[in-house]
């Protein structure tokens, strides 16, 4: 994954994998692991128990090869910056410590270096990492253009990605939990009823949709046509703007007025209006032939 730039570096200093090296200057101490506290702001919410699982027995083996990464609190605790995947397997595995960095940064150094942090993880998912850009321009009065300057990021991607918390819960629970990927999420947002949303969610997840059949699907709603399909019929459902393109259509052809009624159940009417006899009975036969005369006359 490529290397973010800003804070991003010094962290990359911290965290290289496998084989730690302390940057100079900085000693590895360690601390009881009461001592230590999750961030009620960390930007990663979402924790496997079977990653943690397995992280947890790596950790009984081999220990913690790469240290938290704290800064001190007033009370003689300490807050996690980065490393708290970390420190719940430590937890897992039994650990009474472990071995940490200690640094002396501001609230706001320490959100943005744990936002870095969690970014540089592949599998942070979009709505936790749009979560980490609200906390930080919200609680740190940043602008979205000065956020992105922080993270090393262009606006657009920090506005797109924050984009996506304006979404119903099920969708942003989707996306999580890997249902459903972000470029499907970004095609959901010219949408704005909760309820077709859901019924497009459905779609997605029945018909395995691509991101680029969803925003099909979504355009054809945006038109009026609505081309979801009841479990129990075969019939589409019809909206009344659908309708009406229909009427226009059959009058032009038809040379007349129509009118389409239809029910929620899906049945309906269908009117031809007619201006004289002579008309009914040019009707009939452009409908039916002339057969449909021979016994009446």
């Amino acid at each position: 994954m490529a290397k973010k730039s800003g804070l991003g570096r010094g962290l990359d200093a911290l965290f290289v994998d496998n084989a730690f090296t302390p940057p100079e200057g900085q000693q590895v101490v360690k601390l009881p692991l009461d001592a230590v506290l999750p961030d009620a702001e960390q930007h990663r919410k979402s924790f496997p128990a079977e990653s943690l699982a397995e992280l947890a027995a790596s950790i009984e083996l081999h220990g913690i090869l790469q240290p938290l990464l704290v800064r001190s609190m007033d009370n003689g605790q300490y807050k996690i910056i980065a490393g708290e995947r970390r420190y719940r397997a430590a937890k897992l595995a039994g650990l009474t410590d472990v071995p940490v960095i200690i640094r002396s940064v501001s609230q706001q150094h320490a959100a943005e270096m744990a936002l870095i942090e969690n970014l540089q993880r592949e599998d942070l998912n979009p709505i936790d990492e749009a979560g980490g850009y609200e906390t930080l321009i919200r609680e740190h009065g940043l602008t979205q253009e000065e956020a992105a300057k922080r993270l090393g990021k262009s606006r657009v991607a920090i506005a797109n990605t924050l984009r996506l918390l304006s979404l119903p819960s099920a969708a942003k629970s989707m996306v999580k939990n890997k249902t459903i990927s972000a470029g499907h999420a970004r095609a959901l947002l010219s949408l704005k009823d909760e309820a077709v949303i859901n019924r497009v969610l459905g779609e997605i997840v029945s018909k395995n949709l691509s991101v680029r059949e969803t925003e099909a699907l979504v355009k054809r709603l945006l038109r009026g046509v609505t081309p979801f399909r009841d479990p129990k019929s075969n019939e589409r459902e019809i909206t009344r703007s659908y309708l009406q393109e229909l009427e226009k259509k059959a009058s032009s052809r038809l040379g007349r007025s129509v009118s389409i009624k239809s029910s929620p159940q899906g049945n309906g009417s269908l009117q031809l209006l007619y201006k004289s006899s002579d008309d009914l009975e040019k009707l009939l036969i452009s409908l039916c032939s002339e057969e449909i005369f021979l016994d009446s006359k």
